[in-house]
């Protein structure tokens, strides 16, 4: 069972949000900033099911107008906007630029930039997590980085997150194909300008969400990730809370994701960081300049009893940090993906499954009637989710193993 929101405040604070995302992600952010603060949204579509956390919004035309100051504008002199935010990827850079416009805190632009560009983070990472990268444009100039790196390695495109076309390498004979792959990939409206040639790195890989703001910089949980469609290290789901990580030999890693936040001048904002600890040290993976995707809000909160909403809104307003675990608990999510191209007719009724207790939520994640494909044919390819929860992670991981034997992909393969 979900943990109680914090009490409203009494007098709330008015942010302005630019982007909300999609509702299955994101709702449950939504709603916690919602009641942490009051709410203006400037987005490209008028709301629907973000209206119930709303104060007031403005809508614009992304091709006709990518820079909607006015828009903006027009929020912050009807409302007393305190701080500029999002938690929407393909938004984190013009929420900054019209944080600085309309002389707001907000994400700094210079570290905006950084998030969206992994090329700039080795470069500013460099001393603090050392990773041979080398941005590459065509696979004859890729083929030859790769062998003066030696293989395996990993492929990445330069501008997107969650994994989207990476790949690891394992010999030359492989190269070119999987170069295409990633060159190829759907960026869902985000720019991405080559292809980064990196060395591989081994170890244990794990997110944590970093509080930012004044110069602090602290890290609020920490979840370990799970990953399937080798060589593509695609995300399929996550377990979170008592149990789930070994904390003690991770401090460097905490330590190392704090300083590379304030290293990139991340602030005003929680900073979603992917950290491996490798028999080098701890590595970042990747910075992001907002709060974590996919559903992570709803099983931190589940998991940690944490409100990513509320503390998005502290960091935000530049006050302090209050966050106290929950201990006891952890959560589980696993996306479910189709074995073969198939036409989606559901996931399984599995009746017995969904009425037990522990099973906070199942859903699907593509219209019914469409065709549907595992990465890498499909990258984005989910089918559905489940989450779970229970006392501890062994717990948790024994549920999403039965979640996801009941819970099969319904529809002919085409």
């Amino acid at each position: 069972m979900e943990l109680p929101l914090p009490a409203r405040p009494a007098a709330p604070s008015t942010l302005l949000l630019v982007g909300s995302g999609y509702q299955i992600g994101h709702e449950h952010l939504l709603s916690h900033l919602g009641t942490a603060a009051d709410v203006v949204l400037l987005d490209a579509a008028e709301p629907t099911w973000q209206k119930p956390w709303l104060k007031d919004f403005e809508t614009y035309d992304r091709d006709e107008n990518p820079f909607p100051l006015e828009q903006a504008r027009r929020l912050a002199e009807r409302h007393d906007v305190r701080a500029v935010i999002t938690y929407n990827e393909p938004d984190v850079l013009l929420a900054a630029q019209l944080a600085e416009a309309l002389g707001l805190p907000g994400l700094p632009v210079e570290a905006a930039e950084i998030c969206r560009d992994k090329k700039r983070q080795r470069e500013v990472l460099a001393d603090l997590s050392p990773t041979t990268s080398v941005l590459v444009h065509e696979v004859e100039e890729g083929l030859k980085v790769a062998a003066e790196i030696g293989y395996p390695l990993i492929i990445k495109p330069r501008g997107l997150s969650g994994s989207a076309g990476v790949c690891r390498i394992d010999s030359a004979d492989d190269f070119t194909r999987y170069f295409r792959t990633a060159a190829d990939i759907d960026k869902k409206g985000m720019v991405s300008d080559g292809l980064l040639v990196e060395e591989y790195l081994d170890g244990l890989e794990f997110d944590v969400d970093v509080w930012s703001s004044g110069g602090k910089a602290e890290v609020l949980y920490w979840c370990p990730k799970s990953f399937d469609f080798d060589p593509h290290p695609i995300e399929v789901g996550y377990v979170c809370g008592e149990g789930a990580l070994d904390i003690e030999p991770l401090v460097e890693g905490f330590a190392l994701a704090c300083a590379a936040v304030l290293a990139a001048g991340i602030d005003r904002t929680l900073a979603h960081v992917e950290v491996k600890m490798t028999s080098k040290g701890p590595r970042i993976i990747e910075l992001n300049g907002r709060p974590g995707g996919d559903m992570l809000s709803k099983m931190v909160h589940l998991a940690f009893g944490l409100s990513m909403g509320s503390l998005l809104v502290s960091a935000a307003l530049g006050e302090p940090l209050e966050a106290e675990i929950v201990p006891d608990r952890a959560a589980g999510l696993k996306f479910i993906y189709p074995e073969r191209p198939q036409l989606f007719e559901g996931l399984a009724e599995a009746p017995e499954l969904r009425a037990q207790p522990w099973v906070h939520q199942v859903g699907e994640l593509r219209p019914r009637g469409t065709v549907i494909a595992p990465p890498p044919i499909d990258f984005w390819g989910r089918a559905g989710w489940v989450i779970v929860f229970g006392e501890h992670a062994d717990e948790v991981r024994e549920r999403l193993a039965e979640a996801g034997r009941r819970l099969t992909v319904e529809g002919p393969f085409v």
